[in-house]
């Protein structure tokens, strides 16, 4: 039985059901990314959540940083039938307007911090260009996102104190993106043994100011080979700015890939 009540919308792009993709490739993923911080520095959060199809898995995770401490909590479970369940464990997602207006939480637990935000884009969601690559002619990468800037009300608990979160302070951003991308526990090498994935260089920066957000990504070959440029305004009634090509200017902490300035 693999039918799933999303199988009941008019949904369908190819002759399976919901549950499965278009794809047989393991590295098929489906995920969602948030942060959050209140622009003073001192709290910055990141909750996550991922489907992988084809390897059976969901996972979800909520992690609360400050200065001096970097707190988790980590959550994994087998991917039933319904993809439209996002629970994982002590955590969720809950879409209350697609696009526009989303709710996350993790409910409280003897491991750690706890939320329970509702967001609110500022900002219609910006479908972003493909990312493709391939190594030893197969296809690494092939996925596609949509980012969005946004504000959060709701609270969040660290060490048994609550925060409130109002959308005046608490700014952030977040993106969607599906397809094709290593994940997982390593295949068998094979040819990619002798010729393994250097890595890319990547640049991705969504910055929200008072009356527009721009959305910055560039993407290299370990050789600098170009794979990915956009620079982009997006205002909230939804008129887009190309701003060209963005040129880059990284200053690192010696000896290490930190960046300390842009």
């Amino acid at each position: 039985m693999t039918l799933s009540p999303l199988d009941e919308y008019p949904v369908h792009q190819v002759a399976m059901s919901m549950r499965h993709v278009a794809t047989s490739d393991r590295n098929f993923y489906d995920r969602s990314y948030f942060n959050a911080h209140d622009g003073s520095g001192d709290l910055f959060c990141v909750f996550g959540m991922g489907q992988y199809p084809n390897l059976g898995v969901q996972d979800a995770f909520w992690l609360v940083a400050d200065a001096s401490t970097h707190r988790v909590v980590r959550a994994s479970r087998a991917l039933t039938d319904d993809r439209m369940d996002t629970t994982c464990g002590p955590l969720r997602i809950e879409v209350v307007e697609p696009l526009k207006v989303i709710r996350v939480v993790c409910e409280p637990t003897e491991h750690g911090p706890a939320c329970d935000m509702t967001w609110t884009g500022s900002i219609p969601a910006h479908e972003e260009p493909g990312q493709r690559m391939r190594l030893n002619e197969r296809q690494t990468f092939d996925s596609m996102r949509y980012a969005q800037t946004g504000r959060w009300e709701g609270w969040i608990e660290v060490e048994g104190e609550r925060r409130d979160v109002t959308p005046d302070r608490w700014w952030g951003s977040r993106d969607r993106s599906w397809g094709i991308r290593p994940v997982g526990e390593p295949e068998p090498a094979g040819i990619q043994a002798a010729r393994p994935l250097e890595g890319f260089w990547w640049l991705y920066a969504p910055m929200q100011l008072d009356d527009f957000s721009i959305l910055c990504i560039r993407q290299d070959e370990p050789d600098g080979t170009p794979v990915l440029r956009q620079a982009v305004r997006v205002w909230p009634d939804g008129r887009v700015d190309d701003l060209g090509e963005p040129e880059v200017d990284l200053t690192f902490r010696d000896g290490t890939r930190e960046v300390t300035g842009a």
